[in-house]
């Protein structure tokens, strides 16, 4: 039931998300140039690149409030919260530190590429991750709601960013001669900033008084000592390393061995397919705690094969629907200025396919020895996706780092996790007598 009310949120907050992502592009494109639209699209990509903002022991607030009877009051869950958000907090000083080196050595203008080039370029990427790492320890909130099985409160929520970021990219561009066009990214930051405040306080209400307990807490170490969560965090960090690199980075690669219209390009489709990719996330996601809550119950009465099915078809059928329409659908995106070609279509679906496939079979490993047994897989996914990438990218193109995820994710991933359940059949279904 958790997952469909998460697919319904996720499918209705993807269309408002996509259409306003459109909207946005074209009026980016249309104003001021692929140029600018490059460097939004890097920018905006780095919260995907640092989505380990917890260091992988977010995983505890999960399992620990799913698998409690009253996480408002369970001692144990506010111990857990109180040491994840000591290490978020930590994360953004640290994050904030590196954002201040990148600016001061002039790293920002390497790291974008030719991107880096446009005036103002180097203070929009300073601004962007300094509101980034104000966000870091707001973002709790998720990790809570997904212990409770409210993914779909998530989702409705995150769905806010999107519209909001189109009404602050206009107001940008209202201002004449656009001599703030360079800052036109930092509005996602701050729309997503935004609704982590509010989805913080929706949250603290829902469990009062879970979260104004931690927070109380979290600068008081010696009062209020915290607990043992990275033998978990640790393995899951790997995990969250792995996305990142794979995915995240693909943008990177094509701003360093590419051009600025094959990042454009690549930014385009992936507006479309990384809206698909969070569909299949929302509907994977909420079945970690789901499994998790079946299994310390004993009530597991089926694995994920099936699931990965349904995920895959899906997926295939909605790239079959963007390759009939691809040529109207990126034609009013970019005002005509950016063209995506069949090949690019063709390879963001099966890069979105093989993730469809691993998402239920990783959910359904998520119990501690399943954390740890996807480090080496993850890792080495993340290396060979991202290895792939370069050279891919220099023989074919923006096709180039999705065919690489592609190979990497089913070597590495897809085919160790089906061996590894099947052999594991007697833990991880766990069934009642």
């Amino acid at each position: 039931m958790n997952s469909l009310l998460a697919l319904a949120a996720k499918a209705g907050t993807m269309l408002t998300s996509l259409v306003f992502g459109v909207l946005t592009a074209r009026l980016i494109l249309g104003t001021v140039g692929v140029e600018y639209y490059s460097l939004y699209a890097l920018l905006v990509a780095f919260p995907a690149l640092l989505s380990f903002t917890d260091l992988g022991a977010g995983a505890v607030v999960v399992n620990g409030v799913a698998t409690s009877d009253d996480p408002r009051t369970d001692p144990r869950v506010l111990v857990q919260l109180t040491s994840v958000g000591r290490i978020l907090v930590g994360f953004a000083a640290v994050t904030q530190c590196v954002n201040t080196v990148l600016l001061v050595t002039g790293g920002w203008n390497r790291l974008l590429g030719a991107a880096g080039e446009i005036d103002g370029a180097e203070i929009a990427a300073f601004l962007c991750l300094s509101v980034f790492a104000c966000g870091v320890p707001v973002g709790i909130w998720v990790r809570i709601l997904l212990g409770l099985r409210k993914n779909h409160l998530v989702i409705l929520l995150q769905g806010l960013i999107s519209p909001l970021n189109f009404v602050l990219v206009w107001g940008i561009l209202q201002v004449r001669d656009h001599r703030f066009a360079a800052e036109l990214a930092l509005s996602s930051f701050v729309a997503s900033f935004t609704v982590s405040v509010i989805g913080l306080t929706l949250t603290a209400r829902m469990t009062r008084p879970l979260v104004h307990r931690a927070l109380h807490q979290i600068p008081r170490p010696k009062q209020a000592p915290g607990t043992r969560v990275m033998d978990v965090g640790w393995p899951m960090l790997a995990q969250l390393l792995a996305a990142p690199i794979a995915l995240a980075s693909q943008r990177y690669v094509l701003a360093q061995f590419g051009s600025t219209h094959e990042v454009a390009e690549y930014s385009v489709a992936a507006q479309v397919f990384f809206a698909l990719n969070g569909l299949v996330m929302a509907a994977g996601v909420t079945l970690w705690p789901t499994f998790a809550r079946q299994r310390a119950q004993g009530t597991i009465q089926r694995g994920p094969g099936w699931l990965s099915a349904i995920f895959a078809v899906g997926v295939l059928l909605a790239t079959g629907v963007v390759w009939l329409v691809r040529d109207e659908l990126f034609a009013f995106t970019t005002n005509g200025e950016v063209e995506v070609s069949v090949s690019t279509v063709l390879s963001f679906g099966a890069m979105v396919t093989c993730s469809a496939i691993l998402y239920p079979l990783g959910m359904f490993m998520m119990d501690k020895p399943g954390i740890r047994f996807q480090v080496i897989p993850a890792l080495t996914m993340a290396a060979v996706s991202f290895g792939l990438s370069i050279p891919l990218t220099l023989v074919a193109g923006v096709q180039g780092p999705p065919l690489g995820n592609v190979l990497a994710v089913t070597v590495c991933q897809i085919i160790p996790f089906s061996i590894y359940v099947h052999r594991h059949r007697e833990r991880l279904y766990a069934r009642s007598a």
